[in-house]
């Protein structure tokens, strides 16, 4: 393929054909439709879950330090992610784009190449979606998964005196941002390394969001793409109850803190306020704390309890120093219409 060969000289049709060919892939079960028809047609078992992201260049992402296979691969991942945080296990996917007449198609190419490979070890297959001009590069992509015989996890259902429960070390890919924002490391290591991996590539916790939803424990469940304060927020929005954090609880660790100290970060405000790591939070029965750390044993990122849902509104975390301060204190997560 031409590195030379732009989006207008391919042309529409043409654009699709080498994508379908290229990642369209094989149907999961006979009856399955991909791209070529006016709808795909997909099989899911119990019930459909279904989400949509939109990535917009200049305010979701910086082509001056993305890749387009890492692009790529973060778009979906972020959709995968919301499937995660339902215990839904992935299907298929869509894919939308806008892009400028006189984008390579080689950058092209490479963007839904990276999408692919966030998809593959989910056996996800891209089956339709929508080409059209636009100024900027836009991105708009829609998962479909399937709850098998169980029931989807829901944000709404926690009850006081379950834990709060995180997988991984939410914040790192705050801490990428800020070391991306100064210019790409030509070839980073140790937590340079890990804090851009953490903000171009994060992987979404699919298998660990089927475990935990399979394991009974928990009552309710969302993906950290806002923060962990954020987010949490929206976990105990509605009936009335609140949460209490324990910083002593929070998984940060000797590399996170030096990447925090490097940057100018305080490092329980990247923990508590960074967005789009994509990892889990929830809320788990203690009763039920056995099966689920069972559950949660084969995987690597680990499972760290940070503190407990409350009977009262509001999210307070207890700092170092023994203080108990309002959520509302600590500095704000990714707000997409906020002012700050």
């Amino acid at each position: 393929m031409s590195p030379h060969r732009s989006l207008r000289d391919a042309g529409e049709f043409g654009f699709i054909e080498t994508i379908r060919r290229d990642f369209g892939g094989t149907a999961r079960q006979p009856g399955e439709l991909g791209i070529g028809d006016d709808a795909a047609l997909v099989r899911c078992r119990g019930r459909s879950v279904l989400s949509t992201d939109m990535l917009v260049e200049g305010t979701h992402f910086s082509l001056d330090y993305f890749r387009p296979a890492e692009l790529g691969f973060r778009a979906l991942s972020a959709n995968l992610s919301d499937l995660a945080a339902m215990g839904a296990a992935p299907v298929a996917y869509l894919v939308a784009i806008a892009a400028p007449p006189g984008c390579p198609v080689d950058f092209l190419h490479a963007l839904y190449r990276g999408m692919s490979e966030a998809a593959s070890p989910a056996g996800m297959r891209l089956v339709g979606g929508d080409t059209v001009r636009g100024e900027r590069l836009t991105l708009s992509i829609t998962v479909v998964g399937e709850t098998g015989a169980g029931k989807p996890v829901l944000r709404t259902g926690a009850k006081p005196g379950d834990l709060v429960v995180v997988t991984g070390e939410p914040g790192w890919s705050r801490l990428g941002l800020s070391l991306l924002s100064n210019g790409r490391p030509a070839k980073p290591s140790g937590w340079r390394r890990e804090a851009v991996r953490r903000h171009l590539v994060p992987v979404a916790r699919w298998r660990e969001g089927i475990a935990a939803a399979g394991s009974g424990a928990v009552t309710a469940m969302i993906d950290v793409s806002d923060g962990v304060l954020p987010d949490l927020g929206h976990l105990v929005e509605q009936g009335g109850i609140g949460a209490r954090l324990d910083t002593a609880s929070f998984p940060i660790s000797k590399p996170f803190r030096s990447a925090a100290s490097a940057l100018g970060e305080d490092p329980l405000a990247a923990f508590l306020s960074g967005g789009e790591d994509y990892e889990l939070l929830m809320a788990v029965s203690p009763k039920k704390m056995d099966a689920f750390r069972v559950a949660m044993t084969p995987f690597p990122c680990g499972v760290r309890a940070i503190g407990t849902i409350t009977d009262s509104p509001g999210v307070f975390v207890r700092m170092p120093d023994g203080r108990t301060v309002p959520g509302e204190a600590m500095p704000p997560g990714f707000r997409h219409f906020g002012s700050g």
